[in-house]
């Protein structure tokens, strides 16, 4: 689990910590400035899971430069589609990282394509501005799920099933 915290992000450290609270010692957390493109680099080829809690833009103007903000700098399209994931899910907790703009030759553009084509079998990402607090709440859930045994998409449906009803 990566994170990066900040002004608009102040409970990214809370999110990571419930992910660890989740998966144990089997969760290895990069906070801040820990979570750099090296870092990622390095760890994310050998995860099962990956989670990003970040600040995350897409650019409908140039897709190419969509990103997500690492403790260190942006991590591109061309940053997550060198990376070689074995990951059955990658969680892109920031704002409209499902977001995508099709290019010439029917060419989809954006964060999910680039972790699906680093190798990801799937990614949880968000359509729309969310708020950081009901996130890592439901992120929460979602990994409670996850742990369970649940797969991602009933994980998901599970979690803002929750959410709803609270």
């Amino acid at each position: 689990a990566f994170g990066v915290a900040g002004e608009q992000l102040p409970q990214v450290a809370q999110e990571l910590a419930a992910v660890a609270a989740v998966h144990g010692d089997r969760a290895v957390l990069r906070l801040d400035g820990q979570a750099t493109l090296a870092a990622l680099a390095a760890e994310a080829p050998g995860a099962d899971l990956l989670h990003l809690a970040c600040h995350g833009r897409f650019r409908a103007d140039n897709p190419a430069f969509s990103f997500l903000q690492l403790g260190d700098g942006p991590l591109t399209l061309q940053d997550v589609r060198a990376l070689r994931l074995r990951a059955r899910l990658v969680v892109l907790s920031a704002c409209e990282t499902g977001l995508g703009r099709v290019a010439p030759g029917d060419e989809l553009l954006g964060l999910v394509r680039a972790f699906t084509l680093a190798g990801a079998r799937a990614v949880l990402a968000s359509l729309w501005p969310v708020d950081d607090g009901a996130t890592a709440l439901l992120l929460a859930d979602v990994h409670q799920a996850l742990s369970d045994g649940a797969p991602p998409a009933q994980a998901l449906q599970q979690a803002q099933a929750a959410a709803a009803a609270a």
